[in-house]
């Protein structure tokens, strides 16, 4: 028995509509593949970036023999960041110092004073993510 015409234009309309919603479906599948590959790629810039700033203050910590002048009110030397586009400036942070207050302890006739600890600290939200602060030091 022999369709009739009315019978296949109905299921040409469904076929249409079932593949309208599969081009829908794929393209949200593609869609937040692209979102989650852009918040990695964010993600590995700023861990980079932090790495970065993190070894030149442990430099900056390890190689100045004397601390102590920042603790006085001397401005540690800014770091540089270079980004990873070659076609970007690189940028230059201030850097912050904190120190606490040496403590002395005696013992009999022998007076131990403890040096001062130095923190020092960077900001940047656009460069570093979350807060923006990175604090390397003792104490």
């Amino acid at each position: 028995m022999p369709r009739s015409r009315s019978t296949d234009r109905a299921q040409r309309g469904d076929a249409l509509l079932e593949a309208l919603v599969g081009v829908l479906l794929s393209a949200v599948l593609v869609l937040g593949a692209v979102f989650t590959a852009t918040r990695i790629a964010l993600s590995q810039s700023q861990s980079r970036t932090q790495a970065m700033a993190i070894t030149q203050l442990r430099n900056l910590l390890q190689e100045t023999a004397d601390t102590s002048a920042w603790c006085q009110g001397a401005s540690p030397p800014a770091i540089r960041i270079r980004p990873a586009d070659a076609n970007l400036a690189p940028i230059d942070l201030a850097v912050t110092a904190t120190c606490t207050t040496p403590t002395g302890v005696t013992l009999g006739s022998v007076s131990i004073t403890s040096p001062a600890r130095v923190r020092l600290s960077v900001t940047s939200r656009t460069l570093f993510g979350g807060a923006g602060t990175l604090v390397v030091g003792d104490g």
